[in-house]
């Protein structure tokens, strides 16, 4: 399974999680998190311990970029490259939250970002997860329109 393919898996799970538990934190495993990769045979070690690499390196991005944030972050090597293993705590970002709240551009217009990123999660299917990270990722760059849940209050 190539990288791509394992950042919107991960991304996808990660995010869902942290919505359907929002505000209660929520808890990241990257060998948790690579054991849910289709296809993926946990026995054969190197597989595994590249899948775990790319779950952990996922977590990371998204707490760079923003999306979310942790207090408890645990980092660890894997062939001399730091990646997060674990971080017992985790949640969405005020801007995490504004893009999963917020209603794409596009013909399916009744579900927010983040109930696309959540069905598409129960649901399975790369392609679907592929497009649900791809709307996420696109709002949070500000390369895809999209428009709040709810309306500020003048």
């Amino acid at each position: 399974m190539k990288n791509i393919e394992v950042f919107s898996i991960a991304t996808a799970r990660i995010c869902a999680t942290a919505l359907e538990q929002h505000p209660v934190v929520a808890r990241f495993n990257a060998e948790e998190s690579a054991r849910h990769l289709p296809g993926l045979d946990p026995t054969n070690r190197e597989a595994m311990a590249q899948a775990v690499l790319a779950c952990g390196a996922t977590f990371e991005w998204l707490l760079d970029e923003g999306y979310v944030r942790s207090t408890a972050c645990v980092k660890e090597s894997l062939n001399g490259v730091a990646f997060v293993h674990v971080a017992l705590r985790y949640r969405l970002t005020e801007k995490g939250l504004a893009i999963l709240g917020a209603h794409a551009s596009s013909n399916d217009e009744t579900k927010t970002i983040g109930e696309r990123l959540i069905a598409a999660v129960k649901l399975g299917g790369a392609e679907r997860i592929k497009e649900s990270v791809k709307l996420m990722i696109g709002a949070g760059a500000g390369t895809h329109a999209a428009r709040p849940a709810m309306q500020a209050i003048a």
